[in-house]
């Protein structure tokens, strides 16, 4: 998955914005995110849209310094812990894969289907 690095003072950004929160630059270079990240919180969601199962889980992740995505944890291993290592994964939403879902899971873990 691909964030953003200021061109002047380095600052990682997800998702990509106008100006660097850090400096104000307006230049940005294209970067690719870590695929490991720390939990820094995370939340257990028991009442969803309609049509999504629930509960499930979302939260923050560090995913380098001063980068923090956040987004759907898909844990099947044990319990969400905070300071815990998570991966970063991206799948097709669909399937001409137009549109694509990104979320958390154990390094390692196979994760089950994230309801679109």
């Amino acid at each position: 998955m691909l964030g953003a690095k200021c061109s002047h003072c380095e600052t990682p950004i997800y998702p990509v914005i106008t100006a660097c929160p850090q400096c104000g630059n307006c230049g940005f270079v294209a970067s690719p995110l870590p695929a490991l990240g720390t939990l820094y919180s995370y939340s257990v969601v028991h009442m969803g849209p309609k049509g999504v199962d629930v509960p499930y889980i979302v939260g923050y992740v560090d995913l380098s310094e001063g980068l923090r995505v956040f987004g759907r944890i898909e844990k099947t291993g044990g319990a969400v812990q905070i300071g815990q290592q998570l991966e970063l994964r991206v799948k097709p939403a669909n399937k001409q894969a137009s549109q694509f879902i990104y979320f958390f899971t154990g390094p390692g873990e196979l994760s089950k289907q994230v309801a679109s």
